[in-house]
């Protein structure tokens, strides 16, 4: 069940969810709290964290005073256009060049159905799904035309391979527009490339059932809120390859990662002895290659996992 209680409260659990996300230790491959990458460091991200809470606020506030019933348009979530704000407030705030985009496309559909549910006192989860849908079935065109800028802003090196619409082409503004591509048709094209498309053509599949019961029952035995994030993490790289990784280092160094996260949960992930050597080691392995083999999209999708972990009651 839903327990927040005000836009201000949804606004404090994004918020901890992009704080505790990257402060998980030791989750393998990420900047952490003792690792910097060579020209990114924990700071960056901080900063780019702080920089976008304005924007959630307004976001919410904007979303809860536009809805009134559950069966009306949600195009006036307006998306993208958050997405194009948050992108410039945060690569405004530091240097340490792009650090959230990935929490910014998880949190944002998250929060809008959130938001939504708390204005309409909708608190099952099963209403939570529905909205979430509905929130990105409506999303429009023009929201597509505005992730496009967001990315530019922030020159992630978009969603993969998708052959037409690339984010590089000149001419791919005006073919979304021309052939009336909304954000759900753009996610669906390149969801094969990218975990965070796969969620949104998927209506949050993964961290809705996959991603969120393990949180749960994992802080249920440990009682620990960092071991939980860190394990959440390897559970969800030991079953889906990251995106992030296959497009910087390929297909087989992703499977070899998601591979030793596997190995790592059958040890009881950091919650043992054993299993928290094992991560430390896999840790040091990955930052050897700065960044190359960085597990960055599983990481946006914990962030997303926490963020409802908090809205459905997560206390620690």
């Amino acid at each position: 069940m839903i327990v927040t209680q005000s836009v201000n409260d949804l606004v404090r659990c994004i918020n901890l969810s992009s704080l505790l996300e990257l402060s998980g230790w030791p989750k393998p491959g990420n900047v952490h709290r003792t690792k910097n990458f060579p020209n990114t460091r924990f700071e960056h991200f901080l900063a780019g964290i702080a920089a976008i809470q304005p924007n959630f606020k307004g976001f919410c506030e904007t979303v809860y005073n536009s809805v009134e019933s559950e069966k009306e348009n949600f195009s006036s979530v307006e998306l993208g256009l958050f997405f194009k704000e948050s992108a410039n407030q945060m690569m405004k705030w530091q240097s340490g060049g792009n650090v959230l985009l990935g929490h910014i496309l998880i949190l944002a559909p998250l929060a809008a159905a959130a938001t939504i549910c708390l204005k309409l006192k909708m608190k099952k989860i099963e209403n939570f799904e529905f909205i979430i849908k509905k929130v990105i079935e409506d999303a429009t065109v023009k929201d597509t035309v505005n992730l496009y800028d967001a990315i530019k802003i922030c020159n992630p090196g978009g969603l993969g391979s998708i052959e037409k619409y690339d984010i590089n082409d000149e001419n791919s503004r005006k073919d979304i527009i021309k052939d009336n591509i909304n954000l759900k048709k753009i996610f669906e094209l390149s969801k094969e490339y990218d975990l965070i498309s796969n969620e949104y053509a998927s209506g949050f599949n993964i961290i809705l059932k996959e991603g969120l019961p393990y949180f749960f029952d994992t802080y249920e035995k440990c009682k620990d809120i960092n071991s939980t994030i860190v394990n959440t993490y390897l559970k969800l790289l030991s079953m889906h390859l990251d995106t992030l990784i296959i497009r910087k280092a390929g297909k087989e160094a992703a499977s070899n990662v998601s591979k030793i996260a596997s190995d790592i949960i059958k040890f009881g992930g950091i919650t043992t002895k054993k299993g928290l050597n094992l991560t430390v080691k896999f840790d040091k392995e990955l930052q050897k290659q700065n960044g190359k083999l960085n597990p960055g999209t599983i990481a946006d999708l914990v962030a997303g996992t926490i963020f409802l972990g908090l809205i459905f009651g997560l206390k620690f």
